[in-house]
């Protein structure tokens, strides 16, 4: 073998080396290349959430008829997500309408809905007589926070769809709205119901009879409560009045009075029997029913006691009843006492010491009480009352009236002492 193809051999075998090192580096820079390609796709999905449609219940609806759909999310993210919450965008132009709240709070604590959980949230639509019976796609935004608190706020847009079917064929009577005068009812006070409802069907409703069941607390003042109507086209609307009374002592709370709709079209009748919510919202009322002082006259220094009864007067308990009382630094040992809760008709007193500082200006004091309390639905109530205390001068450890008559004795004793001196000296 020449030198020279010594040479060449040596050459290629240096180069094959170059270039295995040239691969091994490639393959390492690679390497490290889909590693940080990965840890930048796991940061950036880091922190995200998403969410899918997994059931919609009843998918089909149909003309004219109001139905409640539940729709169910599922988390299907990487993280938890926090005050989450959905809302229907559907077109006013749409022939589904959403009744009621468009954007609702969805999860559990926090509304906050775990990875890999469901969470299913209501909406009731109505859909229009005239819709047309096809597969109609509803828009549903998603809201969320990535934190409990103080989170970033992110949102994203899912559909589902709603198959209407068919045609209303029959008159059909529903009830439009519900109002009463006075807008919140108490109890022990007189109401107007109006009940507006409306022919969502396709025929003309004939001899509509509206009949209102009162159960107690409420009792009719009119003869009856029953209404007839005539004719009711189909789109029209009527409205039915009630007046009623509520008990004096109705608690608070929505009460379901039935009602029952009867009505003819030219195919036959119909009898629909429903409810209505009628609200009735009572308040509890603390006054101050009695103060005792005792002692009932006060000095500088005096030591005693000092009771306010209060009495709940109202239709609701009280709770978290107080009592504060300022501008009677110098003569009480405190300002507040706390009396809880206070059941309608009861009573309570709260005591506070008295304790008359030597240095109290002597005169009337004007001492403002006031009450705050609350009702089980956590509305506030408050009111204060000016009680007027007078401080006299501490009295002497021998009464003035005392003083006063030794005074006297010893000023007629004396001028008794001159006169019969005088006379003695007379005489001699």
């Amino acid at each position: 073998m020449t030198g020279a193809t010594l040479r060449g051999k040596k050459l290629r075998t240096k180069i094959m080396v170059q270039m295995k090192r040239v691969f091994y580096i490639l393959m390492i820079l690679l390497l490290l290349l889909s590693i940080v390609i990965t840890v930048g796709i796991a940061e950036e999905d880091k922190g995200t959430n998403k969410f899918c449609i997994t059931n919609i219940y009843p998918e089909n609806l149909h003309p004219s008829e109001v139905s409640t759909v539940s729709i169910t999310i599922k988390n299907i993210g990487t993280h938890s997500a926090y005050h989450v919450a959905t809302e229907i965008l559907v077109d006013d132009k749409s022939p589904v309408k959403v009744i009621g709240k468009a954007k609702k709070s969805v999860g559990y604590t926090t509304h906050s809905v775990s990875i890999d959980r469901e969470v299913t949230v209501q909406y009731d639509f109505y859909i229009d007589k005239d819709a047309k019976a096809t597969v109609y796609h509803i828009p549903m935004r998603v809201i969320w926070s990535d934190k409990p608190e103080n989170g970033k706020f992110n949102n994203e847009t899912l559909y589902f769809g709603i198959r209407v079917s068919g045609q209303s064929k029959e008159a059909e009577i529903d009830i439009f709205n519900v109002t009463t005068v006075p807008a919140e009812i108490e109890p022990g006070t007189k109401a107007s119901l109006e009940i507006k409802l409306k022919n969502i069907g396709c025929l003309t409703i004939s001899l509509l009879n509206v009949r209102l069941i009162a159960e107690d607390p409420f009792t009719p003042l009119d003869s009856d409560l029953e209404k007839y109507i005539a004719e009711l086209k189909p789109g029209e609307t009527t409205t039915a009045y009630f007046n009623i009374a509520v008990d004096s002592e109705a608690p608070s709370s929505c009460y379901e009075i039935p009602l029952i709709l009867e009505y003819e079209d030219e195919f036959g009748s119909y009898q629909k029997n429903t409810s209505i919510g009628i609200p009735v919202k009572g308040n509890p009322k603390v006054l101050i029913q009695e103060i005792i002082l005792e002692p009932s006259k006060l000095t500088t220094g005096t030591e005693g006691l000092f009771m306010i009864r209060v009495i709940n007067t109202g239709t609701e308990s009280a709770e978290d009843a107080k009592i504060r009382i300022s501008g009677a630094g110098d003569i009480l040992t405190e300002e507040h006492q706390f009396i809880g809760e206070i059941a309608p008709g009861d009573s309570q007193t709260a005591t506070f010491g008295v304790s008359v500082d030597e240095e109290a200006e002597i005169g009337k004091h004007g001492l403002k009480m006031s009450i705050s309390y609350e009702d089980k639905f956590g509305t506030s109530y408050s009111n204060s009352k000016i009680y007027e205390i007078s401080i006299f001068s501490s009295e002497p450890f021998i009464p003035m009236e005392y003083i006063y008559a030794l005074i006297a004795i010893v000023l007629l004793s004396a001028i008794v002492y001159v006169i019969i001196t005088v006379r003695l000296k007379k005489e001699d």
